[in-house]
């Protein structure tokens, strides 16, 4: 009970407990956006955003974080407005800007993400935490705080189910966050990470395939189903045909009993895969394989921090 407590207090707590000023929101006409918004995020951040940004525009988000609630309320009025956000290169994003990021999305019938983050940027979504901890709460202060908290998880869920089941932060990121220790961000940074929050990664390199970077793509593609050691084992490679090679990895998927086939062009440099295939289907020159792309080359971990 103590831990939801200071969860839900943490929850509207802003980045800093001194009174800041409010991000500098300017008109830059770039190519990957046209209005930007830089600084902490305070109260009435949102008015300004509503004169500046028009719909089917794009915003750019470089923020230590701010005011949970206007960053929640950025992402309540974003969502659905057909306005993209993106954090640019060298751009950071936490906290309460993370949050607003997250509103960035379309409306066509159904839900549509369009967000778009730079791998030279950061984005991190800050864990629940006490703005000052040095300070002793009262009974009525506590009360009040933990019924904002509560208010604000409930405009976050509603959030979510306007936007579908993962339109908005899937439930397993969700979790991760409010079970995070305080003071902890939840960086979104491999393409995993990404993909799980719909979030498009952008300024990522032509991938040059190796057979390290081909094991890493069954990584990403078994979204780290795969046993510690997956990369390790004795590969495989057996040529399809006068110009495609493909190269078999071992202990993926259930129990890291399955394989990851890749098949790499050697004329044109394209790779494919099937992510998750049994022994008996290694050698089916038939199997369907999905095109990789250069994204599935960037680093990942088995471990998800």
């Amino acid at each position: 009970m103590r831990r939801l407590l200071y969860t839900l207090v943490g929850l509207i707590a802003v980045s800093g407990a001194a009174k800041v000023e409010a991000a500098e929101i300017t008109r830059v006409d770039g190519a990957d956006c046209q209005i930007s918004l830089s600084g902490p995020i305070e109260s009435g951040d949102l008015d300004k955003l509503e004169e500046a940004v028009s719909r089917g525009g794009s915003l750019c988000l470089d923020s230590p974080g701010g005011d949970f609630l206007e960053g929640l309320a950025i992402a309540e009025w974003l969502a659905g407005r057909n306005i993209m956000t993106v954090v640019g290169d060298g751009a950071l994003c936490y906290s309460a800007c993370a949050i607003a990021f997250m509103g960035g999305s379309d409306w066509e019938q159904i839900y549509l993400p369009r967000r778009k983050l730079h791998i030279g940027g950061k984005l991190g979504f800050h864990a629940p935490y006490l703005i000052a901890l040095n300070k002793t709460y009262s009974g009525a202060e506590l009360e009040a705080t933990y019924s904002d908290g509560l208010q604000a998880v409930a405009r976050m869920m509603e959030l979510g189910a306007r936007t579908g089941e993962d339109g908005f932060i899937s439930e397993r990121v969700m979790l991760k966050l409010l079970a995070a220790g305080p003071r902890d961000l939840y960086m979104i940074d491999d393409v995993i990470k990404a993909k799980a929050l719909s979030i498009e990664l952008i300024g990522v390199p032509k991938a040059k395939w190796t057979t390290a970077s081909l094991c890493n793509a069954c990584i990403v593609r078994n979204e780290r189903r795969a046993r510690i050691d997956a990369c390790n084992q004795p590969v495989s490679s057996t040529a399809i045909s006068k110009d495609v090679v493909q190269t078999s990895f071992f202990g993926f998927a259930g129990e890291g009993s399955y394989y990851c086939a890749v098949r790499l062009s050697k004329k044109t440099g394209e790779a494919s895969i099937a992510a998750t295939i049994g022994e008996d289907e290694l050698s089916n020159k038939d199997l369907e394989f999905a095109r990789l792309d250069d994204e599935d080359e960037l680093s990942v971990s088995l471990k998800e921090d």
